[in-house]
């Protein structure tokens, strides 16, 4: 049965703002209230009689395109909550503004590995593969294409890397890192187990 409050999701995102600062039995606790977040006094006060803090909150939030589909967001995610340091955004938004994203720049534009994923038509994974277990640079990680079809011709056969690990059951990134990163022959790359 559907809420008939028609502020009842404003009402537990306000909550939820709240316990985040001010719970310290909440887990979630630590990374808002525990490292300094509080939130403004405007919207803070608490008079059970007018709802002050609440009101303001939510005038604040009606005034600056809350709708159903949108969450609450801090801008800077160091500073607390108040008019001047939170909007309205959509999840995928949102998720970019983390603070534990990583962020490149590329082009001289700096977004997070989902952000340039999508606008490179890039899986993200394939990007934080690239630079994680591949060791490349951010900027070689983003170039579009297959970079792991790198051609190697052994005994007289030329194939893939990745269908050289295959075929003698190596690991790929193992194999990778001897060739790029210390520098080994092809054959001691594909003859060390």
């Amino acid at each position: 049965m559907k809420n008939k409050n028609p502020y009842y999701r404003l009402s537990n995102i306000y909550r939820g703002m709240k316990t985040r600062c001010y719970n310290k039995n909440r887990k979630e606790w630590e990374r808002y209230g525990g490292r300094g977040i509080t939130i403004c006094d405007e919207w803070l006060v608490s008079d059970h009689r007018t709802h002050k803090g609440w009101n303001a909150f939510k005038e604040w939030a009606l005034k600056n395109g809350y709708n159903d589909n949108l969450t609450l967001d801090r801008i800077d995610n160091n500073k607390g909550y108040s008019p001047t340091n939170c909007r309205w955004v959509d999840y995928q938004e949102q998720a970019n503004n983390k603070r534990n994203n990583h962020k490149i720049t590329f082009k001289g534009e700096t977004k997070t590995i989902a952000q340039w994923g999508r606008e490179l038509k890039i899986d993200p994974k394939i990007i934080r593969q690239r630079i994680n277990k591949c060791t490349m640079t951010e900027e070689k990680a983003l170039q579009k294409g297959n970079l792991h079809l790198r051609m190697v011709t052994y005994k007289g056969k030329t194939q893939s890397l990745k269908n050289w690990c295959i075929e003698l059951g190596l690991n790929y990134y193992t194999v990778h890192s001897r060739i790029t990163k210390r520098k080994w022959t092809i054959e001691k790359a594909l003859e060390t187990k």
